[in-house]
């Protein structure tokens, strides 16, 4: 609402037909009730045309006090208008109002000739009143006298002629209007009647935007988290036990990270991440072509093959747009499942078993995931995350992390939600409402920074929009 206020406020400095159209609209709103209340007047007035002696005598007197504030009034209204009609009418104003849309001057000059009408009869029926105050004030005629007096020659009555000053006085606050109706055609007036349309509702939807979201994370914080932690249950993918062989093994992560392949064996990777490469490459359209949608919702699609020869063969990656990625190398033989966020993958060495599991509830809700990606079986995976990628074992305990730093986790780990502790960064949008708790003795992966994605607004939108569908979905 402060920026729209701003704005309107540069808009009037730098316009100042906006300041002008303003004020007309002030001055149109002013002519709408006096109109109104002259128009009742004058449906008064007519009620009192055959009044008597005593009822002229307090008309006269009060046309006398009325004519000389008409007077005043009308010569005052001239001149504005004619103040008006200078403006309008300047070489500038004629050009513009040639090339736009109304004729303001042609308006206002009518105006003009009309308040110059009216100060002609406010005069006349000023000078009336004056000579029949001092018909009626004469002592030495008679009633009857002073009656015929005033209707001498066809003269109107006193109470006909405050009728026909009030329709004057009508008939000028119409001109005026239809020279104001004429100015407000012009874009300054369309502006002002658009703003004084609508402000009301802007300052409402400023209000909501400032107050309510502060509201709703606070009733997010203290009433529906501690609800949702009570009741919910934790997510298990896996409740078999894993073979006594099972082994995971977990290198540290780096920049750019070697791989070597021995004989025969396969990695498949991003196309865009694979660097230097000794050994046989081709290209492959989708990496599990049993789980099409999978792989190219995932971005696992234009992958290069490479595949070990004879001798040592050695693939590099690294990525190509982000300085900040780290990539680690993850091996492991015959594993329950290793749950990994598709977008994090960016190669895979061996033929790893890739399936789904899809899990619903308050937990799944509360995550906004109801379907995880696992990788399981024997093979390696190459993650990538953003500033470092960490593995962190719970040892039997609880960890928790922030939802959105997390890139996945061993299936033999239980999955439950917290509300985070930090309640001032949360209000102030800085961290999540709802933190990832793990518990077993096996690790999860996390980076350590989010990229922010792209920049320009709409982008932005879009960008959440199919981030979190994405999310529900496990990518």
């Amino acid at each position: 609402m402060l920026s729209l206020f701003l704005a309107w406020l540069l808009v009037q400095v730098a316009v100042p037909s906006v300041r002008d159209a303003m004020a007309d609209r002030e001055r149109s709103e002013e002519l709408a009730a006096e109109r109104s209340a002259l128009e009742t007047r004058l449906n008064d007035l007519e009620t009192k045309v055959n009044a008597g002696l005593d009822s002229t005598q307090r008309v006269v007197d009060a046309q006398v006090a009325n004519g000389r504030r008409d007077v005043a009034n009308r010569k005052a209204d001239l001149e504005r208008l004619r103040n008006k009609e200078d403006d309008v009418c300047g070489v500038v104003r004629e050009v513009v109002a040639w090339a736009l849309p109304g004729n303001a001057c042609k308006t206002a000059r009518a105006a003009v000739a009309q308040a110059d009408k009216t100060l002609d009869d406010a005069e006349a029926k000023f000078g009336e009143a004056q000579k029949d105050a001092a018909t009626l004030r004469d002592p030495d005629l008679s009633n009857q006298e002073k009656l015929e007096r005033l209707r001498e020659g066809g003269r109107a009555t006193p109470e006909e002629r405050n009728i026909d000053s009030t329709e004057q006085q009508l008939q000028q606050f119409r001109a005026e209007q239809a020279s104001l109706a004429e100015k407000e055609s012009t874009p300054a007036g369309f502006l002002v009647a658009q703003w004084s349309r609508v402000w009301k509702i802007f300052l409402a939807i400023a209000v909501l935007v400032l107050v309510v979201p502060p509201i709703l994370r606070v009733l997010n914080y203290f009433l529906l988290m501690p609800l949702v932690r009570s009741r919910a249950r934790p997510i298990d993918l896996w409740s078999e036990p894993a073979a006594k062989d099972t082994a995971l093994v977990l290198a540290p992560a780096e920049r750019t990270l070697e791989v070597q392949l021995g004989e025969g064996q396969v990695m498949t990777a991003r196309s865009e991440h694979v660097r230097p490469v000794q050994g046989k490459v081709r290209s492959r359209l989708l990496y599990d072509w049993s789980s099409p949608f999978i792989s190219f919702g995932a971005g696992l699609y234009s992958m290069s093959r490479v595949t070990g020869g004879g001798s040592l063969t050695s693939a590099t990656l690294s990525t190509p747009d982000n300085p900040d990625s780290y990539l680690m190398r993850i091996d492991f033989v015959d594993h329950p499942g290793l749950v990994m966020h598709p977008k994090h993958v960016v190669g895979v060495v061996g033929d790893p078993e890739l399936r789904t599991a899809w899990r619903w509830g308050l937990t799944a809700l509360a995550r906004w995931q109801v379907r995880y990606i696992l990788f399981s079986g024997t093979g390696s995976l190459i993650v990538e995350g953003s500033g470092d990628v960490n593995a962190t074992n719970p040892d039997g305990g609880s960890s928790r992390m922030d939802q959105h730093l997390v890139m996945g986790f061993d299936t033999r780990l239980t999955v439950g939600v917290d509300r985070t502790e930090v309640f001032w960064p949360y209000l102030r949008g800085k961290t999540s409402l709802v933190d990832d708790r793990f518990v077993g003795e096996a690790p999860f992966f996390w980076q350590k920074s989010n990229s922010d994605g792209p920049a320009n607004p709409v982008a932005r939108a879009f960008n959440s929009v199919f981030s979190a569908l994405g999310k529900l979905l496990g990518f």
